[in-house]
C-alpha cells in the first residue's frame, strides 16, 4: 500500500493506481469529463486537474497521475477553480444550448459539471461553427455541436468493440466526430451512446419519450447471448423504454435494441387449443386442465416413458429445474434433453471424457439463511474440486492469457462479450492472437497468426498442432497430468504433416508457428464456438481441443482454460441443471437407471415407429424447425406424434404443430436467474406486468399440481434454494459471481479422435449455417425490435469471384439446392469468404436455412441464379 494525504487527509491506496482512483475509493470528489472507468486515461479535458508535491509546478490530471509514497495532493484551491472554469468556459463557448430538447437533459455530466464548478456566464466568443447533425444513420443520432471531443466515444469503439467506426476528423477548435461524411456503417452495439458524457450520440429508439428523471431502473442481466451482461431497463407506466449500461457501457446490437421484444404485437397472449384444424383461444383453467388430463391418460396407457420434455436455453434455470423434476420425480423417468445437444452438449461431453465428471468435497450448509438467489452451500477449508467444469474459463481472465487460439468461432457474432475480452488483452504487446476459420472475421485483422482451413478441418487442423508440436519437442511431457498419453502419442505420429497441409490448407509453417506459439506459452488459452460444435463431428472436434489443452494448458495460471461459447442466454445453465438424459443437476451422471433417450436418438425412434417412441412431447419452448438441422424431417417426424404442448411467446413453426400452446413471460416480466458462459450466475427481477401471460415455472408447477405431483412453489426464490442445495459445485454462488473458490485437482485421460474430415456430397459449395451479428437465436427476429432495422431478413454470404461465375449481383435471389431441400434466397457480396464457401445465418423462419441441412452447420450446395 502507499500512503499520501489528499487535502489534508491522510489514506492508503494501492500501489499502481491513481490519485483519482484513490480519491474515489475514500470519498472525495474530482471534477472529470474526459475520464471514464471502462477506458484507459488520457488526461485530455484536464479537468480533474490537482496540485501533487513533490511534482511540478503545474497542476496534474489525476486521471493519469499515480500515487507515490509521501504523496501531497491538493483537489480544490483558487488555481484549480480558475483552470477548471476557464476549461469549462472553452468547452460551453460553441456548445448548443439545447438541454430543453436533448435527450441527455437530467443525465448530462456538462450539466452537473456546469453546475458543480459555478459556471454562470460564458464571457468567450469564437466563430460559429456549423452543426453538421446526423439524423440519416441507422439507431444512432449524431448532433456534433454538442460533442466536447473528450474521445470517450471514439475510444470505446476503437479500443473495447473493436469496430474503428467513428474518429475526429480535423483539428484543433474544428475537431469534429465523424465517420468518414457518411452515415453509421458499424456494428450498432450503442456503446457510444453510453460512454458519452453529453448529448451529441443519441439513442434513436429512446428520443423523446421520457426523461431521466421520469423512469423507473431495474438491474438485470441481458436475456439474449451466454455473455451475462447486466444493464439497467428504464420503464414508465409499466412500457421498457430503454437499457443502458453505465459502468462498462458496452452492450452489443441485440442487448441494446433488442428489448422492445416484450411489447412484440405478435405475441401470445392467452392459452391456444387446436380445434377443427385449427387453435382456438382458451382459458388457462381449461388449457392447464386439458394438458395434465391428456398426460395421464399417456401415461395410464403407454407408461411416464410416453412422454419426452425439451427443456430450454432461453427459460430461467428455476423453470429448467422445475421442467427436470416434473419428468424425473412427477413421471419417474429421464426422457427430456435440451436442444443445445446439437451443440453446446457435445462440447460437454467432450470434455467430460477428457477432464472427468465434475467431483466435489468440503461443501457445507451456511449457518444463516441466506439472501435470495445466493446458494445455500458454502466452502470450508478442505473444499475442492474436480472435473471439466475446472478447466472452463471466465470472461474476465481472459484478458490474463498471454497466447489464446480461436478456433471454430466468429466471436463476436456468437459471443461480444468474449469479443471484447480480447481486445482487452490485444492491450498488452505480450498477448498473441491465433485465429483459425475457414473465414476472415473480424479478429483476423488484429490476430499475430491466420489460419485459413477448409470446411470441416479442425479436428485434423489441431491433430497437426500437436503433430508439430511433439516433433518438434520430442521429449514434451503434458502440462496437466493426463493418463493415457503414451497411446495417444502412438496415433498421433501416424499424421502426416505435409497431409495436414495439404487437406486442411493451412500452409505447413503456420501449423508449426502456431505449435511454437503454445508451446512457448505460460497461460495458454483456447476458444471455440458453434461453427464448431454444430458439426456432426462435434464431439470429436472438442475432444481434439481437450488433448490439445492437455499438452499446453496451465489451468493454474488466471486466463488459461478452455473457452466453449453457450450461445443463449441459459444454454450453460440448462445443462447445469440437468435437462439432460444423462445428467442429474450438477452434471452428476445417472447411475442405477436407464437414461432416456438423447434429442436425436428420440427422432430416430419417432423415424422407426419404435414402440418406445413418445406418444406425447413437452417443449419448453425452442423453435426446434428453425433450430435443428434437417427441418423438412423433423418436421414429419414432430407431425408423428399425437400430443405436443408448446410453451412459448410466439407462435412459432413448430407451436404451430401443437396440440395446445401456452403463453410464457419473457424478460423482464418474470424473476429467475441464468446461467452465462463462464458460469456466473444473472439476476432476473421482474420489472413489467405479465398482462395475461404466465412464467415457465409457474405454469409447469400448476401442471404438475393438477397430475397429483407436489409441486406447489410460491416463487423462483424458493425453486433456486431448493436447487442450490443440491448443487454443490455453486457454493458461494450469488448473482455476479459463479461461486466460491475451491482446491482444483485438474487430471485428465487422453482421449484418441477421428480425423477423417470428408464432407459429404459432391456439390460445388460448401454452405456454412451460422450466427449473425445484429441477432441471438430467433428472439430478435420480432418487431420492433431494433437489431431488425440492421439485418432484417437472411442473406446469403457469397465471395465476389462466386458471384460473378454465377451471374449473381448484390441483391439478387439464388436457389440454394442441397441433398434435403431448396430454398431462394437475397444475395450478398461477402469478401471475407472464400471461394467456394456460402454462409447462411439460421435466424429467420424464411428462408429456413435448416431445410438445407442433413446433420450438421455444414452441407453440400449448388447455387444458380433466380
Amino acid at each position: 500500500m502507499v500512503n499520501l494525504t489528499i487535502d489534508g487527509r491522510a489514506i492508503q491506496a494501492k500501489k499502481g493506481c491513481t490519485i483519482l482512483d484513490a480519491a474515489r475509493e475514500h470519498g472525495i470528489y474530482i471534477p472529470t469529463l474526459c475520464y471514464h472507468q471502462a477506458l484507459k486515461p488520457i488526461g485530455a479535458c484536464r479537468i480533474c486537474v490537482v496540485e501533487v508535491k513533490p511534482g511540478p509546478p503545474r497542476p496534474l490530471p489525476a486521471c493519469a497521475t499515480y500515487v507515490a509514497e509521501g504523496q501531497e495532493v491538493v483537489t480544490s484551491s483558487p488555481k484549480l477553480d480558475a483552470i477548471r472554469l476557464e476549461l469549462m468556459k472553452l468547452v460551453l463557448i460553441n456548445h448548443a444550448l439545447d438541454c430543453p430538447i436533448c435527450d441527455k437533459g437530467g443525465e448530462c455530466e456538462l450539466q452537473d459539471l456546469t453546475h458543480a464548478l459555478g459556471v454562470s456566464v460564458v464571457d468567450l466568443e469564437a466563430v460559429k461553427l456549423p452543426p453538421h447533425k446526423d439524423y440519416v444513420s441507422e439507431l444512432i443520432e449524431r448532433h456534433p455541436d454538442r460533442c466536447v471531443t473528450c474521445g470517450r466515444c471514439v475510444r470505446i469503439c476503437r479500443d473495447r468493440v473493436g469496430a474503428l467506426a467513428i474518429n475526429f476528423t480535423l483539428r484543433g477548435y474544428f475537431t469534429e466526430l465523424a465517420s468518414g461524411g457518411l452515415p453509421l456503417d458499424c456494428e450498432f452495439c450503442g456503446s457510444c451512446i453510453d460512454i458519452c458524457p453529453v448529448g451529441a450520440l443519441i439513442n434513436k429508439v429512446f428520443k423523446y419519450r421520457a426523461r431521466a428523471w421520469e423512469v423507473t431502473r431495474t438491474e438485470m442481466v441481458c436475456p439474449f447471448c451466454g455473455g451475462g451482461c447486466s444493464y439497467e431497463l428504464w420503464t414508465k407506466n409499466d412500457r421498457p423504454l430503454r437499457v443502458v449500461n453505465y459502468d462498462t457501457a458496452l452492450l452489443c446490437g441485440r442487448g441494446r435494441f433488442g428489448f422492445p421484444v416484450v411489447e412484440s404485437p405478435d405475441r401470445l397472449k392467452t392459452p391456444l387449443i387446436r380445434e377443427n384444424g385449427g387453435f382456438r383461444e382458451a382459458s388457462w383453467d381449461e388449457a392447464l386442465d386439458q394438458v395434465a388430463a391428456k398426460f395421464k391418460e399417456i401415461t395410464e396407457a403407454a407408461g411416464s416413458a410416453a412422454i419426452y420434455g425439451v427443456g430450454s436455453p432461453r427459460a430461467t434455470n428455476e423453470a429448467n429445474y422445475l421442467f427436470q423434476k416434473f419428468f424425473r420425480t412427477g413421471l419417474g423417468t429421464h426422457q427430456l434433453d435440451n436442444p443445445g445437444r446439437y451443440t453446446y452438449v457435445q462440447a460437454l461431453k467432450g470434455l467430460a471424457a477428457v477432464f472427468g465428471f465434475p467431483q466435489v468435497s468440503g461443501v457445507e450448509k451456511v449457518a444463516k439463511p441466506p439472501l435470495p438467489f445466493h446458494s445455500p452451500l458454502t466452502t470450508t477449508e478442505e473444499a475442492k474440486a474436480s472435473g471439466f467444469p475446472l478447466v472452463l474459463g471466465k470472461l474476465k481472465d481472459l484478458p490474463k492469457a498471454d497466447v489464446a487460439l480461436v478456433v471454430g468461432a466468429d466471436v463476436t457474432p456468437e459471443l461480444p462479450p468474449l469479443g471484447w475480452a480480447l481486445n482487452t488483452a490485444l492491450e498488452r504487446d505480450t498477448f498473441h492472437l491465433v485465429v483459425a476459420n475457414n473465414r476472415k472475421t473480424k479478429f483476423d485483422r488484429r490476430a499475430h497468426l491466420s489460419l485459413r482451413y477448409k470446411p470441416g478441418s479442425e479436428r485434423l487442423l489441431i491433430a497437426g498442432i500437436i503433430k508439430s508440436l511433439l516433433t518438434a519437442q520430442p521429449e514434451w511431457a503434458p502440462t496437466v497430468i493426463a493418463g493415457g498419453f503414451d497411446e495417444f502419442k502412438e496415433n498421433i505420429n501416424k499424421v502426416n504433416l505435409k497431409d495436414v497441409a495439404k487437406k486442411t490448407g493451412v500452409p505447413e509453417a503456420l501449423i508449426k508457428e502456431t505449435a511454437a506459439r503454445l508451446a512457448q506459452a505460460q497461460a495458454p488459452a483456447i476458444i471455440f464456438g458453434s461453427e464448431l460444435m454444430g458439426q456432426d463431428k462435434g464431439l470429436e472436434n472438442t475432444l481434439a481441443l481437450a488433448d490439445l489443452f492437455l499438452l499446453v494448458g496451465r489451468p493454474g495460471a488466471p486466463g488459461s482454460a478452455l473457452y466453449p461459447v453457450a450461445e443463449k442466454n441459459n444454454t450453460r445453465g440448462v445443462c447445469e441443471v440437468g435437462v439432460m438424459p444423462e445428467f442429474l443437476p450438477g452434471f452428476v451422471p445417472l447411475e442405477g437407471a436407464e437414461p432416456g433417450p438423447t434429442l436425436p436418438e428420440m427422432l430416430d425412434l419417432l423415424e422407426k415407429g419404435d414402440p418406445k417412441a413418445p406418444q406425447a412431447l413437452y417443449l419448453l419452448g425452442g423453435d426446434l424447425l428453425r433450430q435443428l438441422p434437417n427441418r423438412s424431417r423433423v418436421e414429419k417426424l414432430l407431425k408423428k406424434v399425437p400430443f405436443m404442448v408448446v410453451q412459448d411467446a410466439f407462435l412459432t413453426d413448430t407451436a404451430k404443430l401443437a396440440q395446445v400452446i401456452l403463453p410464457v413471460a419473457v424478460h423482464a416480466e418474470q424473476e429467475g436467474t441464468f446461467i452465462s458462459t463462464d458460469g456466473s450466475l444473472g439476476l432476473l427481477p421482474r420489472a413489467l406486468p405479465v398482462n395475461g401471460v404466465r412464467p415457465d415455472w409457474q405454469i409447469i408447477s400448476q401442471i404438475g399440481s393438477k397430475m397429483g405431483f407436489a409441486m406447489s412453489y410460491a416463487s423462483p426464490k424458493q425453486i433456486f434454494a431448493e436447487l442450490a442445495l443440491g448443487m454443490p459445485r455453486w457454493a458461494g454462488m450469488a448473482p455476479k459471481n459463479g461461486g466460491a473458490a475451491f482446491t482444483a485437482e485438474v487430471t485428465g485421460q487422453f482421449v484418441p479422435f477421428e480425423t477423417d474430415i470428408s464432407l459429404p456430397g459432391r456439390r460445388p459449395f460448401t454452405l456454412l449455417v451460422g450466427k449473425s451479428l445484429q441477432h441471438s437465436g430467433s428472439f430478435t427476429t420480432h418487431e420492433p425490435c431494433g437489431t431488425l432495422t440492421i439485418t432484417n431478413r437472411a442473406r446469403l454470404g457469397l465471395n465476389p469471384a462466386d458471384a460473378q461465375n454465377l451471374g449473381l449481383a448484390e441483391g439478387d435471389f439464388a436457389k440454394v439446392t442441397s441433398s434435403q431441400g431448396e430454398i431462394s434466397v437475397p444475395v450478398t457480396l461477402t469478401p471475407e469468404l472464400p471461394e467456394g464457401l456460402v454462409f447462411l445465418p439460421e435466424h429467420f423462419s424464411q428462408p429456413a436455412a435448416q431445410r438445407l441441412t442433413l446433420n450438421s452447420n455444414l452441407v453440400r450446395v449448388t447455387i444458380q441464379k433466380g
